[in-house]
């Protein structure tokens, strides 16, 4: 069993964005390639849940960026469990450059949930033992809930094609793209992203509608998708940005 999972990548030209910077929902699609394919190593995967009627539901991520890769760069993730928070399995991880210095860092909050009643399950209706590498954290803290007040909204859209993903609802990483499109190009040439935390509250159907919401606190911003059909909150983020 490997406890702690190291993975390489090379970052491509789609995963750049108009600076030739990896998209923040690219570096994050990467953090969950590598935890699924530790989750799979573990024997506790997409294919082994299924069986189990159970599956893995990203509740919350927490991540402080130190420098965004650009186009061709190598970039080594560490990732590994960690002790449970309350009913959240905790999964930390690192990215370093190939220099081997940190240019990101963050920590996830997972459910384990009942395909049949979308309930939260403890890790005892696992079959397996993970590693919980204990004491060993990216970053200290756990996200927490989010609370920032967010009144002006920016843009509406459908949920189409391009948003599902294998369960038939929105990818958990399609809302951080949501987020990154809330600001305009004048502004990324003005600002570098230093962290950015996500809250996901529920889910999102082919068809339905989403409106999305910003309010800001100094370098703060606070950012809500409204379900229109529901009225329900789906998501809330919060980004805070440095001057470039």
């Amino acid at each position: 069993m490997i406890p702690v999972w190291k993975e390489n990548f090379k970052i491509t030209s789609y995963q750049v964005d108009f600076q030739k910077n990896i998209k923040p929902t690219n570096l994050m699609q990467l953090f969950q390639e590598a935890a699924g394919n530790h989750a799979e190593h573990l024997g506790a995967g997409y294919a082994a849940l299924l069986m189990e009627k159970l599956f893995w539901a990203l509740s919350r991520i927490q991540a402080e960026i130190i420098q965004l890769p650009g186009w061709g760069d190598e970039i080594h993730i560490e990732t590994w469990p960690s002790s449970p928070v309350g009913p959240f399995f905790r999964r930390d991880f690192i990215f370093f450059n190939q220099q081997n210095e940190v240019i990101c860092r963050g920590v996830s909050g997972w459910l384990l949930l009942s395909a049949e009643t979308m309930r939260p399950q403890r890790v005892e209706r696992l079959s397996i033992d993970l590693p919980l590498n204990e004491e060993r954290y990216a970053m200290e803290t756990f996200p927490d809930r989010l609370n920032g007040v967010a009144e002006e909204a920016i843009f509406s859209k459908k949920i189409l094609y391009n948003e599902i993903d294998v369960n038939m609802h929105v990818n958990n990483t399609r809302y951080l793209d949501w987020v990154m499109d809330c600001f305009d190009s004048d502004f990324y040439k003005k600002h570098q992203l230093k962290s950015f935390s996500l809250e996901f509250l529920g889910e999102m159907l082919w068809g339905d509608e989403v409106v999305l919401m910003l309010g800001q606190d100094g370098n703060t911003f606070h950012i809500q998708a409204k379900n229109l059909q529901s009225g329900k909150v789906a998501f809330k983020s919060d980004v805070i940005w440095q001057n470039a």
